[in-house]
C-alpha cells in the first residue's frame, strides 16, 4: 500500500500559460491534460508542497471556501 499527496489546480486549455507560470515561479510541478479542454497543474513531491507551495499559499491565500479546503490539505 501506499500514500501520495497530490495538489492540483485545473483550469480550462487557453489558460495553460498560466500554469505553466506556476512552475517557473514555484519551480515545482508540471502540466497534465486532464480532458481535451482541461489542463491540471499538479504538485506531487512532498518536499516541494511542504517547502514551496505551501509557504506560497501561507502568503497569498485562497479567497474564499477553497481556503478551508486548503487548510484541511495543510493538516
Amino acid at each position: 500500500m501506499e500514500v501520495r499527496l497530490r495538489f492540483s489546480i485545473s483550469q480550462h486549455s487557453r489558460d495553460e500559460q498560466l500554469l505553466k507560470s506556476f512552475i517557473r515561479y514555484l519551480d515545482c510541478g508540471n502540466v497534465y491534460n486532464q480532458s481535451e479542454n482541461v489542463l491540471d497543474f499538479r504538485v506531487e513531491k512532498i518536499s516541494d508542497i511542504t517547502e514551496k507551495l505551501i509557504p506560497f499559499m501561507d502568503k497569498y491565500p485562497i479567497r474564499g471556501i477553497k481556503q478551508k479546503d486548503f487548510e484541511d490539505f495543510k493538516k
